[in-house]
């Protein structure tokens, strides 16, 4: 029953999204990713940081927001773990930050330090975008 919610829910999102890009040209470049994490190796996880965090930044990445439990308003979290939203100037950045050669070497090492699943949320929507 809960995926078909989550399902019949990304379909709203989607249309919503849709309609949004038919209707308005003046959307923010910026794109989002959303990302839970669950740590496997906490003493690792800083030598990973120091190299991943600068490459972001690079492509016009940074992390605006962080945080270790959400507060659950309706349904259960997607996953467990800590949320983070991650955000870049433009879709062009980020796909030069994923495709670097650098950043492959450095996903290897992320890879054994933490289990991550990432959303990408693109475009950023206008202000009274939203149907709420």
């Amino acid at each position: 029953m809960m995926y078909w919610i989550v399902i019949a829910g990304s379909v709203l999102v989607t249309a919503v999204i849709t309609s949004d890009l038919a209707k308005n040209s003046s959307l923010d470049s910026s794109v989002y990713l959303i990302g839970a994490v669950t740590i496997t190796d906490p003493e690792r996880l800083p030598e990973y940081q120091a190299v991943a965090g600068p490459l972001a930044a690079k492509s016009g990445g940074y992390v605006p927001l962080a945080f270790a439990e959400p507060s659950m308003i309706e349904g259960f979290p997607p996953t467990e773990g800590l949320f983070f939203i991650e955000r870049y100037d433009s879709h062009e950045g980020l796909m030069a930050f994923l495709n670097s050669p650098e950043f492959k070497e450095a996903k290897k090492l992320r890879d054994k330090v933490a289990d991550v699943q990432f959303m990408l949320w693109l475009p950023a929507l206008s202000a009274g975008s939203l149907p709420h």
